[in-house]
């Protein structure tokens, strides 16, 4: 059961938060389960999100309810994400990539040439417009099914698709453009 205290400038501000949390509960929820919590820790996590929704209510467009959940959506992933690599926090070395590359059958060079193409897609994905990112995220990120997509952003599968689809040849396009440099 969730239970926050929170206090608002004004009415309108504590309006706004309860529609959000009303209307947006469930995939909130829905979004931290995917990361296989427990429910202790998901009503925690939960509690900071809505903290964290609160305090910035004025970057909320109710109005626009996809942009909305697509926001929500964002800020309880990355702040799982975050949650996760505190709890994984070791102090990092050099000496702990060895052995992944001693056993992968692959050399220095190619592991770290995989290293930039993986940073390189990663800043090429954020050039993409909202529409594709959102899918591509959902689906390649939090492993979305293309029905839990489509549930999530209220559109059809075959939109889902079309943009997963388009994303993927945008995509392959900006790599061959890549590889002619």
């Amino acid at each position: 059961m969730l239970i926050l205290f929170l206090t608002f400038d004004t009415p309108e501000d504590t309006d706004k938060f309860l529609l959000l949390y009303e209307k947006y509960r469930k995939i909130i929820y829905y979004t931290l389960t995917r990361f296989k919590f427990d429910e202790y820790t998901k009503e925690d996590l939960s509690h900071d999100i809505y903290i964290k929704l609160a305090s910035h209510l004025d970057d909320i467009d109710i109005s626009d309810s996809k942009k909305t959940q697509n926001y929500i959506i964002t800020v309880t992933r990355n702040y799982s994400l975050n949650y996760l690599r505190s709890k994984s926090r070791k102090p990092e070395s050099f000496l702990e990539d060895i052995p992944v590359l001693l056993t992968a059958s692959e050399d220095i060079l190619e592991h770290l040439i995989n290293k930039e193409q993986v940073h390189w897609l990663a800043k090429e994905i954020n050039k993409l417009d909202d529409i594709y990112k959102s899918v591509l995220e959902l689906k390649y990120v939090n492993n979305f099914s293309n029905d839990e997509i489509a549930s999530f952003l209220n559109l059809k599968k075959k939109t889902v698709e079309m943009r997963l689809y388009r994303a993927n040849l945008i995509l392959r396009e900006k790599l061959k453009g890549q590889g002619d440099e």
